[in-house]
């Protein structure tokens, strides 16, 4: 059934695209892992196409609604419905939760950023996170294998994994949207794949050299001849510039950087 609940025009400043319909709602919904044990937070929850499938699926939802009016609505339309607690608020400055718990959310494309760091950077992140988000923001955020890898991709990528599970037609939206939009999920991982805080500064250095090439990126960090080793055993142009390697192979790399930094073989 189509969602269509007095939707009597959008706030501009806050980028609003509603979801059309609940049946979609529903299905990308019955693709995530939230259960009837999960409690999750709802980000942007407009007319509420979202709200009501998140309710039918899980134990308790609570919907963050920034625009004063929307919010209103929602509280009138679930005023019976136990499970939802409908809060107005900007995410942004909304109180995390300390227990477990997981989001959802069809958010304001140009807040995608500010709304990802706040998730991910929070004391208790979210077990996962499925956000409709632009498909240009989303590729930046995953990375390999739906576009290059990039500083920002690979500082997420020890400590979440991160996937582009739908992508949704601008007719899914009223109104629709100049951009092509996507469902991202970011799940965190149980355990880091580094174990070393160094491994923020190493990417961020050496994607922010402003230099060209894996080997003049690499330089500070590993001598020409342990470079072109790796390049090697890692399989890799160290010619290429920065965002041609995987994240494996900045996985590799940094772990024998930090390897040889803390008294390991530097043979090679």
């Amino acid at each position: 059934m189509a969602a269509q609940h007095r939707r009597t025009g959008r706030r501009a400043d806050l980028s609003q695209h509603f979801l059309r319909s609940e049946a979609l709602a529903s299905d990308l919904i019955a693709n995530s892992s939230i259960t009837g044990r999960d409690f999750v937070i709802e980000i942007g929850a407009g007319y509420g196409a979202l709200t009501a499938r998140l309710a039918q699926r899980s134990q308790k939802v609570v919907a963050v609604e920034i625009d004063e009016r929307l919010a209103g609505g929602l509280r009138d339309r679930f005023r019976d419905e136990s499970r939802i607690e409908v809060v107005q608020a900007d995410f942004l400055r909304f109180d995390l939760p300390s227990e477990p718990y997981k989001v959802f959310g069809n958010i304001p494309f140009g807040r995608t950023a500010e709304i990802i760091r706040r998730l991910v950077n929070a004391p208790v992140p979210p077990e996962d996170a499925y956000l409709i988000v632009q498909r240009e923001a989303a590729e930046r955020f995953a990375g390999g294998p739906y576009a290059h890898e990039n500083q920002t991709s690979l500082l997420l990528k020890p400590y979440w994994q991160i996937e582009i599970l739908n992508r949704l037609r601008k007719s899914d939206f009223d109104p629709p949207p100049r951009v092509e939009s996507v469902l991202l999920w970011l799940s965190r991982r149980s355990r880091s794949l580094v174990d070393n805080p160094g491994y923020e500064g190493f990417i961020t250095r050496a994607f922010g050299t402003g230099r060209t090439t894996i080997r003049q990126c690499l330089r500070g960090f590993l001598t020409a001849r342990q470079t072109r080793r790796l390049a090697l055993d890692l399989r890799f142009d160290d010619s290429a510039p920065p965002s041609a390697l995987s994240f494996d192979q900045w996985l590799g790399l940094y772990r024998y950087f930090n390897l040889s930094k803390h008294g390991g073989s530097r043979r090679r």
